[in-house]
């Protein structure tokens, strides 16, 4: 019984850890850098836990959102979309950049989302890194397949 117990205890602190921990936890948002006067997202971290259109590393790399409407309105049909999509919220966004937030339901792992419409106004460049761990599991890669997929056709 006291076993019982204990391993409940330790599951409780264990379950109230990961609760606040993502409250805790550092943006893993890293903005618009400029390279020989373009503009582009940052490249991922070492660590498997982001995807991102502009990664060096090929297990990192997604494919762009492609524009095929108006570019200077494909930031703000962005943001509609992602706050359209459960667990997600725009955080910040112009008619270039958009930067937003998506929250796990059981977990309440907070991950950071970010799109750079591009210099040729042609795509928009994506990005979705987790703030804490070094796997994610899939997850960044499946958030941007829900939001391509609940984007098509409206870009």
């Amino acid at each position: 019984m006291r076993f019982i117990a204990i391993l409940m205890l330790l599951v409780a602190a264990f379950l109230s850890i990961r609760y606040f921990m993502p409250i805790l936890g550092t943006k893993a948002v890293a903005g618009i850098i400029d390279k020989d006067g373009k503009s582009f997202l940052a490249d991922c971290p070492d660590t498997p836990n982001c995807q991102c259109s502009e990664a060096s590393r090929q297990s990192q790399q997604v494919d762009r959102f492609t524009v095929t409407k108006n570019p200077s309105q494909s930031i703000a049909t962005l943001a509609r979309v992602v706050e359209g999509i459960a667990g997600m919220e725009v955080v910040q966004f112009d008619e270039k950049y958009l930067y937003a937030t998506a929250k796990t339901s059981l977990m309440q792992y907070v991950d950071d989302i970010e799109f750079l419409l591009s210099d040729d106004m042609q795509s928009i460049q994506v990005r979705s890194a987790s703030r804490i761990g070094k796997s994610d599991m899939g997850a960044n890669a499946e958030r941007i397949n829900v939001l391509r997929e609940a984007a098509k056709g409206k870009l």
